[in-house]
């Protein structure tokens, strides 16, 4: 769910217009009043990525890289990495299971490889293994016992295939793959906005989405909400969903450049809520993302945030948990 961080800093135009105006964020004490109804029933699942991708933070002194216990009591989902065939998971898919989660399980390694190729638009290519199918396969059959709903949202198949420069032919023949041993659990795919126009959404694929991360309120963002209608028109059957990617992350030039400070990072999460509770279409609200570090040593995820943040944070997600689960 990740586009470099260069091009972030090339739209911090768009970042610098919509400034430390929040668009009518209600704040009480520095906490948002969630005074909109909450209407979308479509609206099933909230959480984040890198919850189990083998990722230690290193703006903590621990070394710790499975962040289940963090996220329990206010997510329903959470990216889990897969990076071999060998890989038995049913640990793991206990541990989310029993903390009232289900895996957004992410499985581009066993299926593509990936390979430095200047003629994309990444600078890297994605291509179906030649073995993918026995690898596939050998995956399968060590975990068929937990490939089940009851511990999986959804398989996200490949992470920005176009940006990847993912030929159509590698992608469909993927999803074949997965829905021959899977057909009941949903297929996801997330691309990268730079390439949006061109996004490939699959018969076979169940959820889409894109990430583009320069965007404070994107109820109102022209070029935001003109992305989202390029991967709501560019689906193949009526019933695919849409997988909203919100930034709970801040990087130091978000305030240098743009004033925008890491305990602005809550209104700019409640933003994206606000936009994907109102629109029917949308399954799931996944932030980017929970530990930080990955794309640059400075910068921060959600668990890195002032407290005010976690708060809303965690208020969006009872929201939303409330919504999919009500209370007797």
């Amino acid at each position: 769910m990740r586009v470099k961080i260069l091009i972030i800093v090339i739209l911090l135009q768009s970042l610098t217009v919509a400034g430390k105006n929040l668009n009518g964020f209600e704040m009480s004490q520095g906490i948002p009043t969630f005074s909109i109804p909450f209407y979308n029933k479509n609206l099933q699942y909230y959480g984040f990525a890198l919850i189990d991708c083998g990722w230690d933070d290193p703006n903590d002194n621990e070394v710790k890289s499975t962040y289940v216990d963090e996220v329990s009591g206010f997510t329903n989902t959470g990216q889990m990495c897969v990076f071999s065939e060998t890989e038995l998971i049913s640990e793991r898919l206990t541990v989310f299971n029993q903390a009232g989660l289900k895996a957004l399980l992410h499985v581009e390694p066993i299926l593509f490889e990936l390979t430095q190729d200047s003629s994309t638009p990444s600078g890297a290519k994605l291509s179906l293994r030649p073995n993918a199918l026995q690898l596939w396969t050998q995956f399968f059959n060590r975990n068929r016992d937990v490939l089940t709903l009851q511990y999986i949202t959804a398989i996200y198949v490949a992470d920005e295939p176009k940006w990847n420069g993912l030929e159509l032919t590698d992608f469909v023949q993927a999803l074949e793959i997965i829905k021959t041993s899977l057909p009941l659990i949903p297929t996801l795919a997330i691309e990268a906005y730079p390439v949006v126009d061109q996004i490939m959404v699959p018969d076979l694929l169940d959820w889409v989405g894109f990430d583009r991360y320069d965007t404070l309120n994107p109820t109102k963002d022209s070029t935001w909400l003109s992305d989202l209608n390029a991967v709501r028109s560019a689906r193949t059957r009526d019933d695919q969903k849409i997988v909203i990617v919100a930034s709970t992350q801040w990087l130091p030039f978000y305030q240098t450049d743009a004033g925008v400070s890491p305990s602005d990072i809550g209104a700019v999460a409640y933003n994206y809520y606000k936009l994907a509770s109102s629109d029917p279409d949308v399954i799931a609200l996944i932030g980017y993302l929970w530990p930080g570090g990955l794309d640059d040593h400075e910068q921060l995820g959600a668990r890195n945030l002032p407290n005010n943040v976690l708060l809303i944070l965690e208020q969006i997600g009872q929201l939303v948990i409330e919504n999919y689960h009500p209370s007797p």
